[in-house]
C-alpha cells in the first residue's frame, strides 16, 4: 500500500508521520496538533505500527519528492534521518517525545517552530554520527557512546511518568549507584590507547537526554566528531559531573577530555552486560566494537528562518 493509498485524494506534498508511542500525551491529543498544523497543507497523516513500517513509510515518501514529518521523538526522527540521508529526501520534525534532542539542536522546541519551517522551507544539512558496527552502519542524530550514556539510556527507557531532563537525571543517577568503570580500546585517528572510563560519546550536536547540553562546543570543528570522555570515576565524582552537565559545566573538569577527531573506534574485551553496549538518540544500536564519524552524506532538515540551528 503506498501513501496515496492511505487516504482518499492523489499523492501529497508532505506526509506526517506519528509514532503512537511517543512521549507521555495521549494519541489524541498528539493527533489535534498534527491536525493543525497539516491543515494549511497537501498532506497526509500516518500511524506508523513499528520501526520498520516507519522506515518504509518514510523511504517510499521521500523517493516520490515528498517532505516527510516525524511527529514524536528522537527514536522516530533517527528511523527517518535514516531513510532522509539514504533516499536524499527532505525530512522535518515535530517533536512529540520524552527527549526531543535532535529537534533542540536545529532550534524546534515547539509546535510553532515546525510551522513556521515548513512555511519558511529553508533546508539545513544536519550533522549526524555515522555508526558502524556489527556488520551494519547506522546514524545517531545527537551523540553516541558508552559507559555511563548507554546504562542511563537503558534505564531511561525503562522508567515511566517522567520526560526530559529530570528522566534522564534520574535514570544517571541510578547507574551511577550501579556503576562499575570499564577498560576500553581505543583508536582516535589511528592512535591506540587503553583507557579505565565512566563515559565516553562522540557527539554531532549539544544535547542529550531531554536537553542535557553534554556536548556544548560540539559544533566547534564542524567535519569533525566531538569526542568526550571522563575517565574512571567514584561515585562521588561521578554525581558531581552529572550536576554541573545539567548546565553545561562540566568540561575542564578533573577526568573529562573534550577532543575533536575523524575517527573513534571502540572496543572492550571480555565487557559483558551493560558495559558492551552503544547507544545512540536513547535507542541501543548494538554492541563493541564499534567505529564512530561524523556522517558524509547530507541530511536535509526543514528549519526556520528565525533561530535555526544551534551551534
Amino acid at each position: 500500500m503506498d501513501i496515496a493509498d492511505r487516504s482518499e485524494g492523489g499523492a501529497p506534498t508532505h506526509v506526517f508521520l506519528i509514532n503512537p508511542a511517543s512521549g507521555k500525551g495521549r494519541l489524541s491529543r498528539k493527533r489535534a496538533v498534527v491536525d493543525r498544523i497539516a491543515a494549511c497543507l497537501d498532506a497526509r497523516i500516518v500511524m506508523s505500527n513499528s520501526e520498520a513500517d516507519a522506515a518504509r513509510i518514510a523511504a517510499e515518501a521521500m523517493r516520490a519528492g515528498m517532505i516527510m514529518v516525524g511527529c514524536g521523538g528522537d527514536g522516530l526522527q533517527n528511523v527517518i534521518a535514516q531513510q532522509a540521508v539514504e533516499t536524499g529526501g527532505v525530512m522535518a520534525v515535530l517533536p512529540l517525545g520524552r527527549g526531543n534532542d535532535f529537534a533542540a539542536s536545529l532550534g524546534i522546541r515547539s509546535a510553532e517552530d515546525t510551522a513556521a519551517a515548513l512555511r519558511a522551507g529553508r533546508v539545513h544539512h544536519a550533522r549526524y554520527v555515522e555508526v558502524s558496527l556489527g556488520g551494519a552502519t547506522r546514524i545517531a542524530l545527537t551523540c553516541v557512546g558508552v559507559g555511563l550514556l548507554s546504562e542511563a539510556s537503558f534505564r531511561a527507557a525503562r522508567l515511566p511518568f517522567l520526560r526530559g531532563r529530570a528522566l534522564y537525571a534520574c535514570a544517571a543517577l541510578i547507574s551511577i549507584l550501579r556503576h562499575d568503570c570499564c577498560e576500553y580500546r581505543l583508536s582516535l585517528d589511528g592512535r591506540p590507547q587503553r583507557q579505565r572510563l565512566t563515559i565516553l560519546l562522540g557527539a554531532a550536536s549539544e544535547y542529550t537526554g531531554g536537553g542535557i547540553p553534554i556536548a556544548p562546543r560540539a559544533g566547534d570543528a564542524p567535519g569533525r566528531l566531538n569526542l568526550l570522555y571522563a575517565t574512571c570515576l567514584g561515585r562521588a565524582e561521578a554525581f558531581g559531573l552529572l550536576i554541573r552537565a545539567l548546565s553545561g559545566d562540566h568540561l575542564g573538569r578533573r577526568g573529562v577530555e573534550n577532543g575533536y577527531v575523524e575517527l573513534c573506534e571502540v572496543a572492550a574485551e571480555g565487557a559483558g552486560g551493560l558495559a558492551s553496549l552503544v547507544y545512540g538518540d536513547g535507542e541501543e544500536l548494538g554492541r563493541l566494537p564499534a567505529r564512530f564519524r561524523i556522517g558524509a552524506r547530507p541530511l536535509r532538515v526543514l528549519v526556520p528562518d528565525s533561530g535555526g540551528p544551534q551551534r
